[in-house]
């Protein structure tokens, strides 16, 4: 007997063994080597494999390979099932970051937001400005002639937001009072058609008084303790637009607040209508008793 038939006397995977990939022909390695790359996977039961001198079979028709095949087989289920399980950990992982990081752009986004608007306004609440303002619901009525006192009330503004100078001028759609014998129009006169829609007036209003809060807010500031009722009184033109306003109060008659309270109403969408022009009364209490 010679020495080849002593190492194939000795197998299993005794010896040196070559193996196929492809084309290729690779080794001799020892048996132990070629186990190891089985299990690795780099060699499957579709390899062909033989020792050295003899005929190549694939590892399935090899008696001695067999079984540690069905263990390869099952650690290669195994190693994938992890693979799979790492893998899924990965992407729920970066789709955690993600959202973290989206999460922190809008935190960072709204904490910028708050910092400008403090730096601009002083402060974020403004619930306790508020709570210090009431407002009396609105009396809506046509448009008539004011006082001869009241008119001194009545600023209009120019283009650009100038004053207007010289004698204020009566609304439009107001009545005179003259030496002539002409008469105010009287709001309970029935012969006078009023076209506007007093529920829509009235709707808007609920919209859009608090609107005018942040006015008395600020004459506020200037004017510490204040506590004052302070009634206004505008008129809404057919196109719609605030045009005229009065603040029936001799200390805001003029200035800041009756100039901000006519920015803002100007911007408030009425309908169009025809006929006898409206005015709106609202008035407002401001620091004590305002609750």
């Amino acid at each position: 007997m010679d020495s080849r038939d002593v190492e194939h006397a000795e197998h299993p995977l005794g010896g040196e063994w070559l193996y196929r990939k492809g084309e290729l022909v690779l080794g001799p390695v020892q048996g132990a080597q070629l186990l190891d790359r089985l299990y690795a996977g780099d060699i499957n039961g579709q390899t062909e494999v033989a020792l050295v001198g003899e005929d190549f079979e694939r590892i399935t028709q090899v008696e001695a390979l067999r079984v540690h095949l069905a263990k390869a087989e099952a650690k290669w289920r195994v190693d994938a099932l992890e693979r799979r399980v790492r893998d899924r950990a990965r992407r729920q992982r970066n789709v955690r970051l993600t959202l973290l990081a989206g999460v922190a752009l809008v935190v960072a986004g709204a904490a910028g937001a708050v910092a400008r608007y403090m730096a601009v306004h002083g402060t974020f609440d403004t619930r306790t400005e508020e709570a210090a303002i009431a407002v009396e619901p609105p009396v809506i009525r046509l448009a008539k002639a004011r006082r001869q006192q009241d008119e001194m009330l009545d600023y209009p503004l120019e283009k650009g937001g100038r004053r207007a100078t010289g004698t204020a001028a009566r609304p439009a759609g107001l009545g005179t009072r003259s030496g002539s014998g002409a008469q105010e129009n009287d709001p309970d006169d029935v012969s006078i058609e009023a076209k506007f829609d007093r529920g829509a007036i009235q709707t808007v209003i609920a919209q859009r008084q608090r609107a005018l809060y942040p006015c008395f807010a600020e004459e506020a500031k200037r004017s510490p303790g204040l506590a004052e009722r302070i009634p206004i009184e505008f008129v809404i033109g057919n196109d719609g637009q605030v045009k005229k306003l009065w603040v029936d109060h001799p200390r805001f008659a003029e200035g800041a607040l009756q100039e901000c309270l006519l920015h803002e109403l100007q911007r408030w969408p009425f309908r169009p209508y025809e006929g006898q022009q409206a005015t709106v009364g609202l008035s407002f209490t401001i620091g004590r008793g305002a609750g």
